[in-house]
């Protein structure tokens, strides 16, 4: 897969760090990860749990294996965070100067 696309369920799933971490091996090398959820604070998402802290989805996310590859902050109500895997940042450091492809194995 190109793109993982979550939008408004991340607060809904269940061992997030073992869910993503799983995802990685069905994400091409240069895949991205997209989520977007509400805010856990406000009235509906505060009263019913429906919403995560950016900070809270970062650090699960980062713990699953992903590194932040983008922060957005356009919607009033939600915040949208797009992350990579760090298998391949730490690929691509290590690749020559101009080099264009690489494979990564990882050894789970």
């Amino acid at each position: 897969m190109d793109l993982v696309f979550s939008c408004d369920t991340y607060h809904h799933m269940e061992d997030r760090v073992a869910y993503f971490q799983s995802l990685a091996r069905y994400l091409k090398p240069d895949g991205k990860v997209a989520i977007l959820d509400f805010h856990a604070e406000g009235f509906f998402s505060g009263l019913l749990g429906h919403g995560t802290t950016k900070q809270e989805v970062r650090r699960e996310i980062e713990s699953a294996g992903y590194r932040l590859a983008a922060d957005y902050d356009l919607i009033d109500r939600q915040h949208f965070q797009i992350f990579s895997r760090t298998d391949v940042a730490r690929a691509t450091a290590l690749l020559p100067r101009g080099a264009q492809s690489y494979s990564v194995n990882v050894a789970r």
